[in-house]
């Protein structure tokens, strides 16, 4: 078997680990109520309580009154008990990720952690797909893939060409590699090309930024719309089967057993999408050989791990029947 088991106090470490991640992330999630501060501003002699937001936006709450001295002091109290709560669950973590550690738990590379966590800070929409994926079947299957299946220097980083304009807009001004500098300074693009995409660190751990295209040689309005020098999402065809499968999460942990939210597709399409890669005459051989071995080893995992999937006609409209059927024929774990 290629993945073993959690023992019981590792699944004890992982469920407390998580369900304190997820605390985190629903206070996270109200944030919006105390973004920004506010302050008072004297307007021809007269104080006027003002709301800031982030990005210079100032918005007036009306003039000093009993009712908006109630306001800034409600917001003020609100403000600090969010701070005080978000403090407390981090400390917790910082103390968990030592029995996250001490119990081999931390899997995920450290680099690609960091990038992805400063993605989603920027709420740029985008999925995480290839052998990086595995962390996060591996986490809802409860299990430990074999270290064999799981080296490798790189993430492959999927972003959806429909979604050019939104992935701007999230940019705020910055570009797609001014955003994975924040994570670590030294990434820089491999090339001078201006179709560039791949970034690397000062270590070798590579990110590639790849999207779903008809024609690869062809730019599209994605590409239109990010700056010039920026990093350029590669298009692949048969990209547009795992644009179109379900999304799939999983809490991992990375190296320093720190919890990260992995989006990636749906195990069912990872098998797909990687055997027919197998498949294909001008794959070179190493990677061919490991797509096959990825693709039997999760086929595997749903077939005994993953078996709470509810069943969905999402991946079989994705994927072309002839790829389906062959699929289905040669490996003998898998039915989609």
């Amino acid at each position: 078997m290629s993945y073993q088991r959690l023992q019981a106090e590792q699944t004890r470490v992982a469920v407390n680990a998580t369900q304190l991640f997820e605390a985190l992330e629903q206070h996270r999630a109200q944030a919006r109520q105390v973004k920004g501060s506010m302050h008072w501003k004297r307007i021809h002699g007269r104080e006027y309580l003002y709301r800031a937001y982030t990005g210079g936006k100032n918005h007036s709450l009306g003039p000093r009154s009993a009712e908006t001295e109630a306001i800034i002091k409600a917001f003020d109290a609100r403000k600090a008990e969010y701070q005080a709560r978000e403090q407390s669950l981090k400390e917790q973590l910082q103390v968990h990720s030592a029995y996250i550690r001490a119990n081999r738990l931390n899997r995920f590379p450290i680099a690609g952690a960091r990038a992805i966590r400063a993605l989603q800070r920027k709420q740029i929409p985008f999925r995480v797909i290839g052998t990086n994926a595995l962390y996060a079947y591996e986490a809802r299957a409860g299990v430990l893939i074999e270290p064999e299946h799981l080296a490798t220097a790189d993430i492959d980083v999927l972003m959806d060409a429909r979604q050019g304009l939104r992935i701007v807009t999230a940019l705020e001004g910055e570009t797609l590699l001014s955003v994975l500098q924040s994570s670590d300074r030294t990434f820089e693009p491999l090339t001078e090309s201006p179709f560039e995409f791949r970034a690397a660190n000062a270590k070798g751990y590579m990110i590639d930024l790849i999207t779903q295209a008809a024609d690869p040689m062809a730019m599209s309005d994605f590409e239109h719309h990010l700056e010039a020098g920026d990093l350029k999402p590669v298009g692949i065809d048969s990209l547009k089967w795992a644009i179109a499968s379900p999304r799939f999460e999983a809490i991992v942990f990375d190296e320093r057993g720190m919890p990260l939210r992995l989006s990636t597709v749906d195990p069912r399409a990872f098998v797909l999408h990687k055997w027919h890669v197998s498949q294909q005459p001008d794959r070179e051989p190493m990677k061919r050989h490991r797509d096959e071995a990825q693709a039997r080893l999760i086929a595997t995992l749903l077939r005994d791990e993953l078996r709470e999937l509810s069943t969905t006609q999402a991946v079989e409209r994705a994927f072309p029947h002839l790829v389906r059927q062959r699929a289905n024929s040669q490996i003998d774990e898998f039915d989609v």
